[in-house]
């Protein structure tokens, strides 16, 4: 009994235990889950342990007077313990965003038209272009982007102008919210936001593209150029969105006003961006013409050049100069073509595709009835880029000179770059011309001062440089009057304190000299050098001197008259007889005899000999290593001779082109006194060979350019690179032959050396240096703003 006693208690003793186990066990359950509770909610914890807000007082606190609450109180931690394990009442919720509700809940989507308000979500559009409703149909299935649905959820709060939540190809339908308030805003606030999301402008051209191209039934002459002009705008706007632009661009050359008459009005305006297609107005203004048979005008033919893709990009000059460009083109097209091309009707009619930005809208393809199309036409477009190519070759030197000089436009010197009948006359010019016209109404040419040609032509140093000289020379040559020396036709740059002789030139004016030019020169400058030894050049002399040049040499009648002034300005400047024997000791041995002649020669022109023209000739055959004792047998020999035939040509008459007959046995010659061919053929060639030689010899020698000074450093160059750019900086253009030797000179290969400096100069004032290739201009402002 006591041993099953025993067992009994054992037993209630477990289960006991076992009891008071699962209790502990659901305590520490139970205060788990609390302490998980305190955890996960600590937004309560912080209302005890921070300072009580207004509404939400903590127990034993005082209440808050006026609206404010107490300071915080430090509490006991059984007190906190306690106020944690308590309920504590939830701070208020930030109510959930209210969207406002569009008043039009129309079901069937209806178009607003340009000009006709609208509210939307709260928002009001004064200017409609949007299709508004619950249902539009897109032509290729689904809704279509374009519809704004006022019943859609608007967030005008949280409005998405980063336009983080937009999608590639958004759709109103589709967009956020937050999107929708964003689009809405833009809307509202005329459309006009630069820095807008892109996404925004599109998705309203999706909604002008499905009227001008699904719509079109509907949608009026009116309403069609408002929506074009729209698009103009929008285009200008976000003009730095290239995607943006392009779709743009490719709307505005697809859609062309029914029935509008081009003929007799300018092309259309020319659109920037490239395309496969001719603008499609362009077109249609082109097809009139051809289904009129009228002639095309010069600027729509340019247009049409312009627009085409299969032509080159225009140039530099055309693109920097436009109304030059312009206006030179349309003069070498009336050139070409009196009123303009009359062009043979093609068979093609004009269409276009047109591929929309809406993805809800497949590719379009546009018709305007049967007009001609001018796309495939190749001939005439191929002469028009002959025109563009001359155009643009013409105003090469004025451009260029205008990169260099961009306040330059307007000048003489700029205009003197201009071709003939382009561009606008300058006052300074119309001063130079007016005064060569007053220097030259007595006579065919005037000798001036140097000093006076520089008060006419102001520089900034105040004396004429080769390059001042060569824009006079070329202004002149617009009204006809020419100037020597002239660097264009082997003269030097006129002295300081020196003469310059002003000349009418004849209408076969040409701006280098021919072949036969320079040779005939240099016996004109040794031929008065010789006549100038007696103090005076008698009118025989100088008759003599002209009609050996004209028979030995073929010229035009404005090079004779361009020899006339050289004559007149040795005479005004003759060389020192120190610089003719210099000059005569490099005539080859075989020439001299011949030289030595032509001398004796010009000497005796007049019959008579002075004591002076005597010595001058001894001095020059000795320079030519020739015996002077023989120069007055030969004077004398010169002045006797009859029998030696010589050809007279009048002061002033052009050069007859007369063939030389071909060569006769003496046993067909004619008798009686005539003129042997052969032998004057002989002389002919003989005194155009010595001529040769002495155009060599008496070439204006170019001054050795001036000794670079000492190299200030550059920033971004070493010594050598900040030497080359001093010495490139002496000059305003270089030939590229002879840069290479200088830059051989500092051990530095030219293009290298080219391309480091101009890396410098756009690293320090953001422009180049030098341009070109062969010249190679120097911009000597970018220069100066280079060094420290």
């Amino acid at each position: 009994m006591t041993a099953w006693d025993g067992k009994g208690a054992h037993r209630v003793d477990a289960v006991l235990g076992l009891v008071i186990l699962a209790l502990a066990a659901w305590a520490l359950f139970a205060l788990g889950r609390a302490l998980i509770r305190l955890i996960r909610k600590p937004a309560r914890a912080r209302h005890v342990l921070q300072p009580p807000t207004p509404g939400y007082v903590h127990r034993g606190a005082p209440a808050p007077v006026g609206g404010v609450a107490a300071p915080m109180r430090s509490v006991s931690t059984a007190e906190t313990t306690d106020t944690l394990l308590r309920p504590v009442p939830e701070p208020p919720r930030e109510p959930e965003p209210r969207y406002a509700q569009a008043a039009v809940t129309t079901e069937a989507a209806r178009w607003f038209p340009p000009g006709e308000p609208v509210n939307i979500g709260g928002k009001a559009l004064p200017d409609g272009m949007l299709y508004i409703g619950r249902s539009l149909p897109a032509p290729r299935g689904g809704t279509d982007p374009a519809l704004v649905d006022p019943t859609l959820k608007i967030d005008h709060r949280r409005p998405d102008h980063a336009g983080e939540t937009m999608g590639y190809w958004p759709s109103y339908t589709e967009i956020s919210p937050r999107a929708r308030g964003a689009y809405l805003h833009w809307l509202a606030s005329g459309r006009r936001d630069p820095h807008a999301y892109i996404g925004y402008p599109f998705l309203f051209l999706y909604g002008i593209e499905r009227r001008l191209f699904v719509d079109t039934e509907h949608c009026g002459r009116e309403e069609r150029a408002a929506l074009l002009a729209e698009v103009q705008r929008l285009n200008r706007v976000y003009a730095g969105n290239r995607s943006f632009a392009g779709y743009t661009g490719r709307l505005l050359a697809a859609v062309v006003e029914p029935g509008g008459d081009w003929i007799g009005r300018p092309p259309p305006e020319p659109v920037t961006e490239w395309s496969f297609e001719i603008p499609m107005d362009l077109r249609v203004g082109l097809g009139q013409h051809i289904a009129a048979n009228v002639p095309l005008p010069a600027e729509w033919a340019l247009a049409w050049c312009i627009a085409h893709p299969d032509t080159r990009r225009l140039r530099t000059p055309a693109t920097r100069c436009p109304e030059e460009f312009t206006a030179l083109f349309a003069r070498l097209y009336r050139r070409d073509h009196g009123e303009g091309m009359v062009l043979k009707r093609p068979k093609r009619t004009i269409t276009t595709t047109y591929r929309p930005a809406s993805a809800g809208i497949g590719e379009v393809v546009v018709g305007v009835g049967d007009l001609p199309d001018v796309s495939g036409l190749k001939a005439p477009l191929t002469r028009l880029e002959a025109l563009v190519e001359e155009a643009t070759d013409a105003l090469d030197a004025y451009s260029r000179y205008l990169g260099r000089n961009p306040a330059a436009r307007g000048t003489a010197a700029a205009l003197a770059l201009l071709p003939d009948g382009v561009g606008p006359t300058s006052a300074d010019a119309e001063a130079l011309w007016a005064w060569a016209q007053a220097r030259l109404a007595e006579a065919p040419n005037a000798v001036v001062s140097t000093a006076d040609l520089v008060a006419r032509w102001p520089t900034a140093s105040g004396k004429l440089g080769k390059a001042d000289v060569a824009l006079i020379a070329r202004l002149l040559d617009k009204r006809g009057f020419g100037i020597e020396p002239d660097v264009r036709f082997g003269g030097s740059t006129p002295a300081a304190g020196g003469q310059v002789v002003l000349f009418r030139r004849g209408d076969d004016a040409a701006a280098a000299p021919s072949a036969e030019y320079l040779p005939a020169q240099a016996v004109i400058t040794l031929g008065a050098a010789v006549a100038l030894a007696d103090g005076t050049v008698s009118a025989p002399e100088r008759r003599r001197l002209r009609d050996h040049v004209t028979s030995a040499f073929d010229l035009s009648h404005d090079e004779v008259l361009r020899l006339d002034a050289h004559a007149s300005l040795i005479m005004a400047n003759p060389p020192t007889p120190a610089a003719l024997k210099r000059k005569l000791a490099a005539v080859p041995a075989e020439d001299r005899g011949a030289i030595a002649d032509l001398l004796a020669d010009i000497a005796a022109s007049d019959g008579e000999v002075s004591v002076h023209e005597i010595r001058t000739l001894e001095r020059l055959y000795t320079a030519l290593g020739a015996d002077p004792g023989e120069v007055y047998s030969r004077v004398h020999g010169k002045a006797t001779a009859a029998s030696e035939p010589v050809a007279v040509r009048v002061a002033g008459e052009p050069v007859a082109r007369v063939p030389i007959p071909k060569a006769v046995s003496r046993a067909q010659a004619p008798t009686g006194v005539g003129l042997d061919l052969a032998v004057l053929a002989r002389k002919r060639a003989e005194s155009q060979r010595v001529a040769a030689h002495l155009a060599e010899i008496f070439a204006e020698e170019e001054q050795a350019p001036p000794p670079p000074p000492a190299a200030t450093a550059v920033a971004g160059l070493d010594a050598a690179h900040s030497a080359f750019l001093a010495l490139l900086d002496t000059r305003d253009e270089w030939d590229r032959a002879e840069l290479e030797a200088r830059a051989d000179e500092l051990g530095l290969l030219l293009d290298g050396a080219l391309d480091t400096i101009n890396e410098a100069a756009f690293d320090s004032v953001d422009a180049p240096f030098w341009e070109g290739s062969d010249p190679i201009l120097i911009n000597h402002d970018v220069a100066e703003d280079m060094r420290p």
